[in-house]
């Protein structure tokens, strides 16, 4: 099993008995190349980072990784553009792999988004992954005067878009929401014939998303007590649509993301009752971790419940490279589904 790790560039995470939370910091609070050299060192697979265009100081959306809906964002909050932040920590690592979590791709025409995360590809020599989703924020949507309800079909015309753009050499695509002839999307990425795309979902819908036109999928699991099985249903859905579809899902791909924290005796969180998901000592968060695996997932992207401050999160970085990854990477994941990220 390899671990990822979200970036900075949303805020520092953390949670409360049921939620799952993001504190806003300031620009030299995330420092998002340093810490991207610090993953680096401590021997992260990945870095993500998430994506929004604006946030609405006021939302009745149910944030999809909260059970009871609650915001996890701050009205104003501090967020840095995820495709120009990756550009800079492309230049600033080595073999770190840059993935956005996720891309919410109706909100930007799908040419602009191909050429930026063909330009990341190029930057960072080949180390993109492209986590896609169709949103969940229907006021963010409202802003960008774009259809909520149709959401889903207009993702599904991007990411052929991608597709097309980053391997023909002329691109053409006549869809409802987009229409054009005899482009050009040069250079193509380093990845050859392209950058893995895993799609972000939580519901059916989505699950039959990524198998129809993705090479993974990609549920989240930030509440405290998080279920690594939660999500096994979507994953027979998965079967099922592949089935229809004759695909062979020996290449399909699957990730989490998850809370997690180091603790010691002392720390708050240590003797908690039950235990949250991914935190105590080392070899409980690795008991949790070969549940992911046992559940199918290769990737399990991490963010660290710190109160929202960055020494902590430095902290277990630091900690996490000397007391988990090694270990963690003699875990092998089940069911049959692909060990790594690569296009289909």
């Amino acid at each position: 099993m390899e671990i990822g790790i979200y970036a900075t560039t949303h805020g520092i995470g953390y949670r409360d008995e049921q939620n799952f939370f993001l504190k806003s910091v300031s620009l030299e609070e995330m420092r998002p190349v340093r810490i991207a050299q610090l993953v680096e060192r401590a021997g992260f697979h990945s870095m993500w980072f998430a994506d929004h265009v604006c946030m609405p100081t006021g939302s009745a959306s149910a944030h999809v990784a909260n059970a009871s809906g609650k915001r996890a964002y701050e009205a104003r909050h501090n967020m840095l553009d995820a495709a120009v932040t990756m550009g800079a920590v492309a230049a600033g690592t080595k073999t770190l792999k840059l993935g956005t979590s996720v891309l919410i791709v109706p909100y930007r025409n799908p040419l602009s988004d191909a050429r930026q995360f063909a330009t990341v590809d190029a930057l960072s020599n080949g180390r993109l992954i492209l986590g896609v989703g169709a949103g969940w924020m229907k006021e963010e949507f409202d802003a960008l005067g774009l259809s909520y309800r149709e959401r889903g079909a207009m993702a599904n015309e991007c990411i052929e878009i991608f597709k097309r753009s980053w391997t023909a050499d002329v691109v053409d695509f006549h869809g409802r929401f987009y229409n054009f002839d005899g482009v050009s999307m040069d250079p193509k990425p380093v990845q050859k014939p392209r950058p893995p795309i895993i799609f972000g979902g939580v519901v059916p819908a989505g699950a039959r998303r990524a198998a129809r036109h993705c090479d993974g999928f990609y549920p989240i699991f930030l509440d405290p007590q998080a279920d690594p099985n939660r999500f096994a249903p979507l994953l027979e859905e998965i079967r099922r649509e592949a089935g229809r579809l004759r695909r062979d899902l020996s290449r399909f791909f699957l990730m989490a993301v998850a809370s997690a924290r180091l603790t010691t005796p002392g720390d708050p969180q240590h003797d908690k009752n039950p235990r949250a998901i991914c935190t105590g000592g080392a070899e409980q968060v690795l008991s949790d971790l070969q549940r992911f695996a046992d559940a199918g997932y290769s990737l399990v992207v991490l963010i660290f419940d710190c109160s929202g401050r960055v020494e902590e999160l430095e902290e277990q970085i630091q900690r996490f490279g000397e007391e988990v990854i090694p270990a963690a990477k003699g875990i092998k994941a089940k069911g049959g589904w692909a060990s790594t990220p690569s296009p289909i």
